[in-house]
């Protein structure tokens, strides 16, 4: 246990984040960037996809019953995960590493379909596979546009975001 919060301290401080983040933004980003590169993921994706439904924030929650960091929906996800309690799905989304694993395993989903290919990754995270026939496709195309903004953002103004799971 100690040795897991002197690991998150040094990776925090190590750890290049945007200026105007909170404390708590950039304690949640820590872990998401680390958790993201212990799964073998894009942490910018990761990091752009919960900056665009959060700003990286716990206790959200939508109308459309999406949960959590990465506003992981309930309804959808929890039976599939096991969860009985709308209460203990809201914990473990709120908490980094579960809501990380979480974003990661839709996006290991949403890549088995044909229309969730490279740059549709993002739309398929909001809209579903099949979101190139949805009534609300604008908007799923102007989140996915708003994701890859911020991800190339991150990428570009954090270029040691990729590095940073692989330090212990």
């Amino acid at each position: 246990m100690i040795q897991d919060v002197v690991s998150l301290v040094l990776l925090f401080a190590s750890v290049n984040l945007p200026l105007h983040f909170t404390e708590e933004q950039k304690e949640i980003s820590a872990e998401i960037i680390k958790q993201a590169n212990l799964l073998g993921e894009d942490p910018y994706l990761l990091m752009a996809i919960a900056y665009t439904e959060t700003r990286i924030r716990r206790d959200q929650t939508s109308y459309t019953a999406d949960i959590g960091i990465f506003q992981i929906n309930y309804r959808f996800w929890a039976p599939k995960w096991g969860y009985t309690s709308r209460e203990e799905f809201r914990k473990d989304m709120d908490n980094p590493v579960h809501g990380t694993l979480a974003a990661v395993m839709v996006l290991r989903e949403m890549r088995l379909y044909k229309t969730c290919k490279g740059a549709n990754l993002a739309a398929c995270y909001n809209g579903g596979p099949a979101w190139v026939r949805s009534k609300n496709i604008d908007k799923i195309r102007a989140y996915s546009r708003k994701v890859q903004r911020f991800k190339q953002r991150f990428k570009r103004n954090h270029p040691n975001w990729k590095e940073m799971g692989n330090r212990k």
